[in-house]
Order: C-alpha cells, then structure tokens, then sequence
C-alpha cells in the first residue's frame, strides 16, 4: 500500500526479563489490563505526551514481550512526520507508559543489579520515541512501499532482480551467501536502510 494511505507498523513496545536503562524489569504477563479505546485497542502517542496522539493498536503479552500492531492515524500533520522518520529507521524506539498495581513491584537483585521488578501493571499507552528505556523495544516493520517499490530500492543497492525478488518476498536470509560480495555488515547497514518493508 502506498506510503501516506497505511501507517501500520508492528514491534515490541516492552521486553520481559532484561533491565532496562531505568533499572527496571517487566516479568512476563505484568499487564493486567489496559485503559483502551473503546474498541479495546490501545493508544500509540510521540514521547509519552498524550497531547500527541498518534494512533492506535491491536496488543498481546507473548514470551518476549508485549508484541504491537499498531495503524497511525496519518491525517494528522505531526504522525505523518513522524511516520517518515520510521519509515527511515530515524524514529525506531518504542516505550510504554503504564501504572504500577498495588503490591505490583518489588526491589531485587539480579545480574548484580538492584532492580525494580514490575509484577503487576496497568498500561496505559505506548509511545514512538527516538531511544527508549529499553533499547530492545523497537520497531519491528513499517508497511509502508509495495513490494515492487521495496524490490527497486534494492535494485538500487546493487542486488540483481532475481535476489531483489527474493529478498523482497523472505527477507535478506533468503538471499544466502554472495560469494563474499557483501559481509554481514554490510547487510545490516543496508536492512537499516531498508526498514520500510511491505510485508503483507
């Protein structure tokens, strides 16, 4: 779908089990619920200010985190700016805002930190921020080109129509190895590049 006509993205908007630049750790299945919107979906905002929102999302606790699908709202002037900076892997960092349940939390030690492990919370909303509490908590994929926009991208990077194809369809480990024409670095600079993947 084109650019300005979809605005959904999918990523992990909080990590269970690691520590986080605030000395916190979320166990999984701490939130216990939500406040959403009325069709149970919750609120996307820009740096956790709420005079900002910026969409909304389908959200599930799984064994790695809390897994979104969000759609932007890109009437809106300032989401559809910020949806440019995702889709150039410049605003990539996802945080979520929540409030701690009674008796939620408790102090720990763990990997020779003294952490606050949250146990029990209400969320309240996610945000896209440029670096997160949690730098694991990123953006997954911003559908954002077709796929035949997202193979000439490639073309252009050098890769020949049948690997644009293939990358295009699986994804840069479908590719293999190119006889040592390009390094792993190499390809991860250009995956960073190329976060505006139309998956579909």
């Amino acid at each position: 779908k084109a650019a300005d006509k979809d605005g959904t993205f999918t990523g992990y908007a909080a990590v269970f089990n690691n520590i986080d630049l605030g000395f916190d750790v979320i166990e999984p299945g701490a939130f216990k619920s939500a406040k959403t919107t009325r069709d149970g979906m919750l609120r996307v905002a820009i740096g956790h200010n709420l005079d900002m929102l910026a969409g909304k999302s389908k959200f599930t606790q799984d064994e790695k985190g809390l897994l979104v699908e969000a759609k932007l709202s890109l009437g809106v002037s300032y989401v559809k700016d910020a949806y440019e900076l995702m889709k150039d892997g410049i605003l990539n960092g996802l945080s979520v805002g929540f409030n701690i349940l009674k008796d939620g939390s408790s102090w720990e030690d763990r990997d020779s930190e003294y952490v606050r492990v949250i146990k029990a919370a209400e969320l309240w909303e996610f945000s896209l921020v440029p670096f997160g509490m949690n730098p694991e908590a990123l953006v997954d994929s911003v559908k954002a080109a077709t796929v035949r926009d997202f193979e000439a991208q490639l073309r252009g990077l050098g890769y020949s129509q049948t690997e644009a194809k293939a990358i295009a369809s699986g994804g840069f480990k479908s590719l293999g190895h190119r006889d040592g024409e390009r390094d792993s670095e190499m390809l991860a600079d250009a995956l960073a590049n190329l976060r505006a993947i139309a998956h579909h």
